[in-house]
């Protein structure tokens, strides 16, 4: 997939398959790495192919299926990990962040870059904005690439839905609060790069997704 001068390359990982995404600057071959959720030797593997240069991880949010997968990689590239300040506590935390009943042994991370709700920064030539939109964790986070038409929502919204909201820190009204509210600015041809399933655009959801009707 294609926008704007990003390529988007997926790698479906982990035991609930979950999307792991790279987000390729297509003239620097520069990329971002978003929630290596497990099966690290593969995202290796798919950056070698490819000659990529990656120079961070984001996280959506700090759940086991989203970051197995973060310390080798951060490790593997001497890269930093960025995350919502508000998700320090499910990143440290083996009951919040589901690893230790789900994955059948505790593992935690830390990040070395803590963003705030609103904050810009570039990476690989991308201009990028944090949305914090919690609900689904108390912090979870929507990364907008404004120029390129693209937003990565992790586990807030899916085509035709949105997370869970009945695990550890999670909340019915905040995440319906979040793609309802903080999603706003999003114009309706961005593309929509989700946890799990189907990509989507924001047009879509706004029309189809209950929950952004509500």
């Amino acid at each position: 997939m294609k926008s704007g001068k990003m390529e988007v390359s997926t790698c479906v990982v982990g035991p609930v398959r979950t999307n792991c995404y790279m987000l390729i600057n297509q003239g620097t071959k520069e990329c971002i790495i978003v929630d290596p959720g497990g099966n690290a030797e593969g995202i290796e593997a798919r950056v070698d192919k490819d000659n990529l240069k990656p120079v961070a991880i984001l996280l959506t949010h700090g759940h086991f299926d989203h970051i197995l997968a973060v310390k080798d990689i951060a490790s593997a590239y001497a890269i930093p990990v960025y995350a919502n300040e508000e998700e320090q506590e499910v990143l440290l935390n083996d009951s919040f962040n589901l690893s230790l009943d789900f994955n059948g042994a505790s593992f935690t991370v830390d990040a070395s870059k803590y963003l705030h709700d609103g904050e810009s920064f570039m990476l690989a030539g991308f201009n990028i904005e944090a949305i914090a939109t919690p609900g689904h964790t108390k912090g979870g986070m929507c990364y907008y690439f404004k120029d390129e038409k693209v937003l990565v929502t992790g586990d807030t919204l899916f085509r035709g839905t949105v997370g869970r909201t009945d695990l550890p820190t999670s909340n019915m009204g905040q995440i319906i609060h979040s793609v309802c509210e903080k999603l706003k600015p999003v114009i309706d041809d961005a593309i929509v790069l989700p946890g799990h399933g189907e990509s989507s655009t924001m047009g879509y959801e706004r029309k189809s997704n209950p929950y952004l009707e509500a």
